[in-house]
């Protein structure tokens, strides 16, 4: 069944790379715009939108781009431009601009702003839908303009999101019924079969007047009757398209608030574990997995024996904010170090601070 997972909506939008249940954003150094022609009015003007985009991919707060250290880089972007060119898309012209990550990243952090790193949390939408005269879920083959909406606004954010497959798993599991009336039970048990970090449940109803929507997430990793929302939203909006840029705008809201990081301004160093090392890809594997953290400001390695590597990080801000990002990839699973049997043969060690984990990658 995970076969069949892989060919649904994060693969579709081509700037994840699934790593179930963290996902990886690429192309945070790229945006798409629509331009009226090649003009150098349009190019110019394309290129600055261009760049904000970016700065909003890699902190994930629209008012970054008010910043007058980021709105200087905005309003020279050849400075940090590496290469542009055209396609053509149906009927639409496309500048597609590419700019110095690095750069980027500086500039963010000269400014004091958070800096939301490459991997990120997945998100199962569970959204419920008019249709004719029915109501139905959102499935990741819906031809519904919604889904193209959500899609969009997916890729703009940088927010990997999963809609159901709806097969007849789905189908027996949860009914529109489930969704709608936010009946979490039906829900939260279709949704184990979904590697996932978070699954959100929505409702978007059309009336006379305009669109209502309601919006709760929750964290797949609580529950029983700690499953609780992490926010619980309703509103009205003037369509479909403005409905579901809400929607993504308050996940976005919420995940900022989790995983995009600002400096502290302090000194603060912590050491991190991994077990289960057994090949020197894996080393290179972990390193470059460190380096994108965005709670990490340098690396060195401090201690690699007995298939443990002991890495001493220099960070941005807090432990507890490494680990809360360590926590959404698949490849590491924490370590108990105090339910070691063994732990009375090692040596004793004043750094309470060690973080250690099992290393799954490949």
């Amino acid at each position: 069944m995970l076969k069949n997972l892989l060919n649904i909506t994060v693969l579709s939008l081509a700037i994840f790379h699934v790593q179930l249940s963290a996902v990886e954003v690429t192309k945070l150094d790229q945006a798409d715009i629509i331009v009226d022609s090649r003009a150098n009015s349009a190019r110019s003007a394309a290129l600055k939108q261009a760049l904000a985009s970016v700065f909003l991919k890699n902190s994930g707060s629209p008012s970054v781009v008010m910043h007058p250290t980021v709105k200087a880089q905005i309003d020279n972007p050849e400075a940090l431009l590496i290469q542009y060119g055209y396609s053509q898309a149906d009927s639409d012209l496309l500048l597609t601009a590419s700019f110095d990550h690095q750069r980027v990243i500086s500039t963010l952090r000269q400014a004091d702003l958070p800096v939301w790193g490459a991997q990120r949390p997945l998100t199962l939408l569970w959204v419920t839908i008019a249709d004719a005269n029915d109501t139905v879920i959102l499935s990741d083959s819906s031809e519904s303009a919604l889904r193209s909406d959500l899609i969009a606004e997916s890729n703009n954010k940088g927010i990997p999101v999963l809609l159901p497959l709806m097969d007849l798993d789905d189908l027996m599991a949860v009914s529109p019924t489930d969704v709608k009336g936010m009946f979490l039970s039906p829900v939260n048990i279709a949704s184990a079969r979904y590697q996932t970090d978070y699954f959100a449940i929505a409702d978007i109803s059309e009336t006379t007047s305009a669109v209502t929507f309601t919006l709760s997430l929750f964290d797949k990793t609580q529950t029983g009757s700690t499953l609780q929302p992490l926010i619980k939203q309703q509103g009205e909006a003037v369509d479909t398209a403005a409905a579901s840029k809400r929607i993504m705008a308050l996940l976005a809201d919420y995940y900022i608030s989790q995983y995009a990081i600002a400096s502290s301004g302090n000194n603060l160093e912590t050491h991190v574990s991994f077990t289960g090392v057994t090949q020197m890809t894996q080393l290179v594997e972990i390193e470059k997995y460190l380096q994108q953290l965005s709670a990490v400001k340098e690396i060195s390695i401090s201690q690699f024996q007995n298939e443990t590597v002991t890495y001493q990080l220099s960070l941005f801000s807090s432990v507890e904010d490494l680990q809360r990002l360590l926590s959404i990839d698949n490849r590491l699973s924490k370590i108990d170090t105090m339910g070691n049997v063994n732990s009375y043969l090692e040596p004793k060690s004043n750094d309470k601070s060690t973080l250690t984990y099992q290393w799954q990658g490949q």
